[in-house]
């Protein structure tokens, strides 16, 4: 497994200093992985908590005004010895509450070490939180339910807490009654893998880990992968069932990444869960999404709920400024927000003239066809130079020509070609879109100004040039259209002009490409076809066959 790290044995020192270094008003303590805030005003009551690193950016990354007073950070998924807890009770010196999820090693070295600093005549109270809902609450065979993601609610509002001035009963109170609310729930789709070390159990392709540990631990049960929505109301199901949580109730939601997942899905995830949460009833006051309490480099997610009253929600709701803690308010009570309505243009097409039934459609649908079944060819293509997206993208372009041929004047070629433009243009990003859909419309101006049918590609290819900036040589799709669009204009054979144009995708094997995406790949392009290219010769071969 590659790691952008140093030596395995000095990955959580050289974390930590990093972390240090951009933490405003904190330092480490001297001799221990201990990251305490020095800007902390006196006379008010610190929250520490901590455990094994690979959580990042728990705990460390929580630290700040308003969050945690100090961080005591262990080996990776190892918990910190009692020394490291006791240095920074001293360091904060202070009335101390000790938050620690439910792992056997962090309640025995946190608990004797608050054990310690009250025989040093310090105040110290700690609370464990163990709000993994996979797991039987009334289980003595294991060692109980595991902390999990909602351990960061837990901290949030006991630092907040704290910065309002409560007194360390108080500020401890607030902190396990909403230890005692949260639930969380999580699954795995790959393992952990420790720095120097191996994966931590192994999954099959489809297989997905349920109501797992963040140390890698099994969870409780296998599943195949689902659509993510059918996960997510799993995941949501059962934390309202543990939790009791019914209609009327008010919630703050955490989905967190266990490391390796990307915003995107864990966005995908947040839409569900409020989705869900809203059809039963339950209010969800705020709402994140994000890496809050990572294993390592696991992809995965959990779901945190914690129900909450007027007060709770302050506490949430308090100023933090910590690295780890997201600014904003999080998804607001309410109905989402109705769309801003689209401003309306002109068409682009006069509505169907004809009855579509003709030549013209059946070309087009031969052409769109082979697009579609060519995708696969074309995405390994692509992935071997590009980005790998041209197959998809070309076929949701196809999909939107096809879905738009009983609005088109299909009796007139250049109308056909503006409802093309329009279509692939709405359906295509990046840069395929527009690139196609100038060389649409350029063929169009070009039909429209009445200029010869046999020099309507070569219009088409100059448009794709002068809009994208590639010439011939470059290794594009130019590289098989002005070959294709020389050989129509001399022979105006469209099957002598297919045969040009893939004969011109073949020799950009041996290009050096100059434009797009591949050209930062420079000479390892070689023995690669473009993907573009060879796109214009199955279009073009489509078209002579139809």
């Amino acid at each position: 497994m590659k790691k952008l790290i140093n030596d395995p044995a000095d990955v959580v020192d050289e974390s930590l200093t990093g972390v240090a270094r951009v933490t405003e008003g904190a330092a480490l303590v001297d001799g221990h992985r201990v990251l305490v805030r020095t800007d902390r005003p006196s006379g008010r009551v610190a929250v520490l908590s901590g455990g094994g690193s690979g959580h990042e950016p728990a705990f460390a990354g929580y630290v700040g005004p308003g969050h945690l007073d100090g961080a005591v950070c262990g080996e990776v998924f190892a918990s910190p010895g009692v020394d490291a807890v006791l240095a920074a009770i001293r360091a904060v010196d202070a009335p101390t509450l000790l938050i620690v999820m439910n792992y056997t090693g962090d309640r025995l070295n946190f608990g004797l070490a608050a054990q310690l600093a009250r025989a040093e005549g310090r105040e110290a109270t700690m609370i464990t939180v163990a709000d993994d809902v996979a797991l039987d609450a009334d289980d003595d065979v294991t060692a109980g339910r595991r902390g999990l993601a909602g351990t960061v609610l837990v901290t949030k509002v006991a630092g907040a807490a704290a910065a309002d001035g409560r007194s360390l009963e108080q500020v401890t109170a607030a902190a396990r009654e909403a230890a005692d609310a949260v639930g969380t729930m999580g699954l795995a789709l790959t393992p952990a893998t420790v720095p120097g070390g191996e994966a931590g159990f192994a999954l099959g392709e489809d297989e997905i880990e349920v109501g797992l540990g963040i140390h890698g631990e099994p969870g409780v049960r296998r599943e195949s992968l689902r659509p993510v929505d059918a996960l997510a109301d799993e995941l949501v199901e059962t934390v309202c069932a543990d939790r009791g949580i019914t209609a009327g109730d008010r919630v703050v939601a955490l989905v967190n990444g266990t490391g390796a997942t990307p915003p995107m899905e864990l966005s995908i995830v947040l839409r569900r869960v409020v989705d869900d949460l809203g059809k039963r009833g339950v209010t969800v006051e705020r709402g994140w999404s994000g890496t809050f309490l990572s294993s390592i480099d696991m992809a995965g997610v959990s779901v945190a709920l914690l129900p909450v009253d007027d007060d709770r929600l302050a506490l949430v709701d308090a100023p933090a400024r910590s690295a780890g803690w997201p600014s904003g308010s999080g998804v607001l009570s309410g109905p989402a927000a109705e769309p801003v309505p689209t401003v309306s243009v002109p068409t682009e097409t006069d509505p169907a003239s004809g009855d579509g039934t003709g030549r013209l459609r059946a070309t087009v649908e031969g052409v769109c066809r082979a697009v579609q079944d060519a995708e696969g060819h074309l995405t390994e293509l692509d992935a071997a130079t590009g980005d790998g997206d041209l197959g998809t993208s070309l076929t949701r372009g196809a999909t939107a020509v096809l879905e738009g041929l009983d609005s088109t004047d299909l009796d007139d070629t250049a109308a056909t070609l503006r409802t093309a433009a329009a279509a692939v243009r709405r359906a295509i990003g990046g840069t395929s879109g527009p690139l196609l859909a100038t060389a649409f419309l350029h063929a169009a101006e070009h039909l429209d100004d009445g200029g010869a049918p046999d020099e309507a590609l070569r219009a088409a290819a100059d448009g794709i040039a002068d809009l994208g900036g590639a010439r011939r040589g470059d290794r594009t799709l130019l590289d098989a259209l002005y070959p294709a669009a020389d050989e129509l204009a001399s022979s105006g054979s469209i099957a002598a002009a297919a045969s040009a144009a893939e004969e011109g995708a073949e020799a950009t094997a041996t290009m050096t490409p100059r434009r797009g995406r591949s050209s930062y790949l420079g000479e390892r392009a070689h023995g690669h076809r473009d993907a573009g290219a060879e796109a214009v010769g199955i279009v073009l071969r489509a078209l002579a066959d139809a």
